[in-house]
């Protein structure tokens, strides 16, 4: 809880679907613009999953396997000697460090010159390709912003009135319209209903 991977890689297993950039690591689970990118693009497919289904973390971004394997094999050559929990070669937290070497099956007092094979497969799929299963939707239980809503082809952008009915106007979102996260979808609907409130004055 409380750790911050500056830049991941998450996927939807089984999708298209795909996060990048910062990933939280909460009481409650993952969040963070990566795990919202997903939210925010898959709102449709997760739904017709009944939330339930996996995602794939990778925790260096877009760290290939044959770079991952090349920095452990100089890791191993050249701090053989040193616990593997003491010589953290990535970009992630200690305190998570030791949470993926469990994830990986990994003795943390081990050095890295005994490290064999097997482990070492391990802890590559692990960085790069993390496994969690997601069940069901967040503690907060519902979505923050509605998608779908009036067409903004059937809007005039600039008064927020509507081409079809004329004296009608749209803000927020029963438009078309929601980002990625609620900072956006909060910005989308002050200037819209700014801008519908003025014009529909003027009516």
């Amino acid at each position: 809880m409380g750790n911050v991977v500056e830049k991941c890689t998450v996927k939807i297993e089984g999708t298209k679907l795909l996060g990048y950039g910062p990933l939280l690591v909460t009481h409650w689970g993952m969040s963070g613009p990566a795990i919202l990118q997903l939210s925010a693009w898959g709102a449709r497919v997760l739904e017709e999953m009944n939330y339930n289904f996996h995602v794939l973390v990778n925790w260096l971004n877009d760290t290939s396997e044959e770079s991952l394997r090349k920095l452990l094999s100089a890791t191993m050559t050249q701090h053989g000697a040193k616990k593997i929990s003491n010589l953290n070669p990535f970009p992630v937290t200690n305190r998570l460090w030791e949470f993926l070497l469990q994830r990986a099956e990994i003795n943390p007092e081990n050095r890295w010159n005994e490290l064999g094979k097997k482990s070492l497969n391990k802890l590559v799929n692990t960085m790069l390709n993390d496994r969690y299963a997601v069940s069901g939707k967040t503690t907060f239980k519902e979505e923050f912003v509605t998608a779908g809503g009036v067409s903004l082809s059937e809007i005039e952008v600039k008064s927020m009135q509507s081409k079809v009915v004329p004296g009608l106007y749209f803000a927020g979102e029963v438009m078309d319209i929601d980002g990625i996260t609620g900072g956006f979808n909060f910005q989308a609907a002050w200037t819209t209903g700014f801008i519908a409130g003025k014009n529909a004055a003027l009516d």
